[in-house]
């Protein structure tokens, strides 16, 4: 091998702008052709089955293509701009970014597979769960190979193989993912898209997070001590010399060593983070009227004399928290930390700068999803299009369109690998499609990410998995025989809870 070794080329997904543009395109072409129509809608907002009439049709030209993104961002009369979630994902990354300077996932993730390097089996069920929470929580996703080459010394000598290594970190992350309890970039843009709550099905995903975590822990545990007791039985055992050769022996990264003394303050800011969040898109009053101690703290806030000059007026209680709220969370936390890590303000700035100006190119695709909308809506051939799918995949009995929903869905994944390309795609059709065949919207959601999340763990056009499988040296083929079971175990898991949670309603 050596330095006649090969640069394999890099497999890659569909560019999402490109993908999402051509829709607006789509969308502005069938305008010239599909006649307009309207539901009547209900309460909530959605269309009633069986309400279709025509309206007269609205042709959208190239100055309506060009400026629906534009007017997805800012809003107009008949569409909400997209501005809160996009600042709100750009904030987001300044907190990851705050994150990732301070070296605090590395630090503890380290410190855990220290602490219970003895104990194999527990350490893969502790970290499984810590690399869910990362995925479900912030969408970890690119960052995999950083966490593979923090496990492979440990897990090596302990007499597992690198398939190991690679299923913790990318079976991990994605199973989060595959949940996306409290993640912006899935379930935030989705449900945002979809017209509901961000904490719509969030007592059902926390479920899933922990079932899904735990199956994928039991089936990597259920590998490595077939491995351990068997290691001719890895698809990698021709190579084992050669993996405890490269990576036996490599130094651990315990993140920054300048910062060690504040990093368990640093864990308990970035922990506190995501608790916080959930308690504010948690919908406690709709779980019980009753339960009013958040509304009741707010409300005293707000109508206190002093309380209400020093901290203001119009204080919103968990439960109620929507994207504008989220963003000044992450604002603050990312001061706190900065300050904690001993930055001066320049440098927590720039970092906050620098953290947002990473995720711009995802924040953008937001009011680009929107544009979609924009010209369906202009055009009137929302309900039209609709109408057609109501009376053919609409009126298919529900558990098989919850099923072909799902492989549609995995199909569109494997091409297009990105949780807010895929949702600005296809959200907006599929969700009131599946409202029409009794599928209710949080569901839908759930769907999209459990398709995207698998998918991700087995494609090639995953950056997790064609990064990690080339740092852990694996090759592509022999990750798919290795894997292929578990992820048939894991599909039919995810499709039973599709299914039961559409039949229960």
């Amino acid at each position: 091998m050596g330095g006649t070794q090969k640069k394999k080329k890099e497999k890659k997904g569909l560019n999402s702008y490109v993908v999402i543009f051509a829709v607006i395109v789509l969308m502005a072409l069938l305008t010239w052709f599909v006649p307009g129509g309207e539901y009547e809608l209900d309460e909530a907002g959605y269309a009633i089955a069986g309400t279709y009439r025509e309206l007269p049709a609205n042709p959208q030209g190239l100055w309506d293509v060009i400026t629906a993104p534009i007017t997805g961002m800012v809003g107009n009369g008949a569409v909400s701009g997209a501005i809160s979630i996009s600042l709100y994902i750009m904030l987001f990354g300044s907190f990851l970014k705050m994150m990732e300077e301070t070296g605090v996932i590395g630090y503890a993730l380290t410190s855990v597979a220290k602490k219970f390097q003895e104990k194999p089996y527990v350490l893969i069920t502790i970290l499984v769960f810590i690399l869910s929470f990362l995925g479900t929580s912030q969408g970890a996703y690119e960052e995999c190979a950083i966490y593979v080459s923090l496990f492979l010394p440990i897990f090596l000598a302990m007499g597992m193989d690198t398939i190991t290594v690679v299923m913790i970190s990318v079976f991990g992350t994605q199973i989060g993912c595959a949940a996306s309890a409290i993640n912006p970039f899935s379930t935030g843009i989705a449900s945002d898209i979809a017209g509901i709550s961000f904490g719509d099905g969030i007592i059902p995903r926390l479920i899933l997070f922990f079932v899904l975590s735990g199956t994928v822990a039991a089936l990597i545990s259920l590998y490595a001590k077939k491995v351990q007791a068997n290691p001719e039985k890895s698809v990698q055992f021709y190579r084992r010399n050669e993996d405890l050769e490269a990576f036996g022996n490599a130094e651990e990264n315990s993140g920054t060593s300048n910062n060690v003394k504040h990093m368990t303050g640093l864990v308990v800011v970035f922990i506190m983070t995501f608790v916080i969040m959930l308690l504010a898109l948690f919908p406690w009053t709709s779980i019980n009227e009753h339960f009013t101690f958040f509304t009741s703290v707010a409300e005293w806030i707000n109508t206190t004399p002093i309380i209400s000059t020093v901290i203001g007026s119009n204080v919103v209680a968990f439960g109620d928290w929507y994207f504008t709220e989220l963003t000044a969370l992450m604002l603050v936390m990312c001061l706190i930390a900065g300050f904690m890590a001993g930055y001066d303000l320049d440098r927590i700035i720039n970092i906050i700068i620098k953290g947002a100006a990473e995720l711009v190119s995802t924040a953008l695709i937001v009011p680009m999803a929107r544009g979609i909308q924009v010209i369906m809506t202009s055009g009137n051939i929302t309900s039209t299009i609709l109408h057609a799918t109501e009376v053919t995949l609409g009126s298919l009995p529900v558990v098989i369109f919850v099923i072909l929903a799902f492989v549609i869905y995995l199909i569109f994944a494997c091409f297009l690998p990105s949780s807010t390309g895929l949702a600005g795609a296809t959200i907006s059709v599929m969700v009131p499609l599946g409202t029409f065949a009794g599928v209710p919207p949080y569901v839908m959601i759930i769907i999209y990410n459990f398709a995207l999340g698998i998918a991700k763990m087995f494609t090639p056009t995953s950056i997790a998995v064609m990064t990690c499988t080339q740092y852990a040296k694996i090759d592509y083929m022999s990750w798919v025989k290795a894997v292929w079971k578990p992820l048939v175990v894991i599909f039919l898991v995810c499709l039973a809870f599709a299914l039961g949670l559409t039949l229960m309603g």
